[in-house]
Formats: C-alpha cells, sequence, structure tokens
C-alpha cells in the first residue's frame, strides 16, 4: 500500500512540474525585423531597418517570442542561456539558443542547431555553432 501511494505522489509530481514548465522564449532584446548586412562562413549580421541606407532591407530575419524565421528556415528554441555585458558606451546583450530548426515547407521533425545571437544598439551577430 505505501508502495502504491509513493507512485502516485510521485507520478502527480512528475505531472505537476512539466505542467508548470515556462516555455522557451526569446530575450525580448533580440525580438523583432533585423535586415541582412554581410555573412562571412557561419557568422551573419544584421541591422535594424533604420540602420540601412535608404530603409531598403532583404534577406529578413525575423525574431518573435516563441520562434526565428528568415533565409528558408524557421527555428523554435529548446533552451535559451542570457548574458549581458554593459560599459559606458551601451549595453551589448548575448544569448546562446538551442533551437530545433527545419526549412520552410512540409513540417519535419526538424533538427537541433545552436546559435550565438549577439546584439549591440541597432546590430546583431549571429553565429551558428
Amino acid at each position: 500500500m505505501m508502495l502504491r501511494i509513493a507512485c502516485v505522489a510521485a507520478a502527480g509530481a512528475i505531472a505537476c512540474s512539466h505542467a508548470n514548465a515556462a516555455e522557451k522564449t526569446m530575450p525580448i532584446n533580440f525580438i523583432g525585423e533585423w535586415c541582412y548586412s554581410s555573412q562571412e562562413k557561419s557568422v551573419t549580421d544584421y541591422v535594424l531597418p533604420s540602420w540601412t541606407e535608404d530603409g531598403h532591407c532583404t534577406k529578413i530575419l525575423s525574431i518573435e517570442q516563441y520562434s526565428f524565421y528568415g533565409e528558408g528556415r524557421h527555428c523554435e528554441p529548446v533552451n535559451v542561456r542570457l548574458t549581458s555585458d554593459t560599459a559606458p558606451s551601451g549595453t551589448a546583450y548575448f544569448a546562446t539558443v538551442t533551437a530545433r530548426c527545419q526549412p520552410d515547407g512540409p513540417v519535419t521533425a526538424g533538427k537541433l542547431q545552436t546559435y550565438q545571437f549577439q546584439r549591440y544598439k541597432g546590430s546583431l551577430t549571429v553565429t551558428a555553432k
């Protein structure tokens, strides 16, 4: 009888812990529309639309609360670590994001990929790990 009670209590604790688990979201400092600036190997630079010449924006990276997408893929974060570094000139924000990514088109299981996001003022650098 005690074993049965212990098993029921353990099952209840596990169910409640999953029910209260927070969804993984993109940090607020990265949310928005970002315009492609340049790319070198696995490092891609973006800027805010207001930082582009004549407001012309190509290859848009859209970062929303629960996903980010652009250039033929969309990703949903599964793990996010955020840090920041403040200097007299401003604050730089860093996020290491492991996300389940898949190409646009038919839904697939996707694959886990890790990205390093770095924002300083109107610039965003995304490095694929």
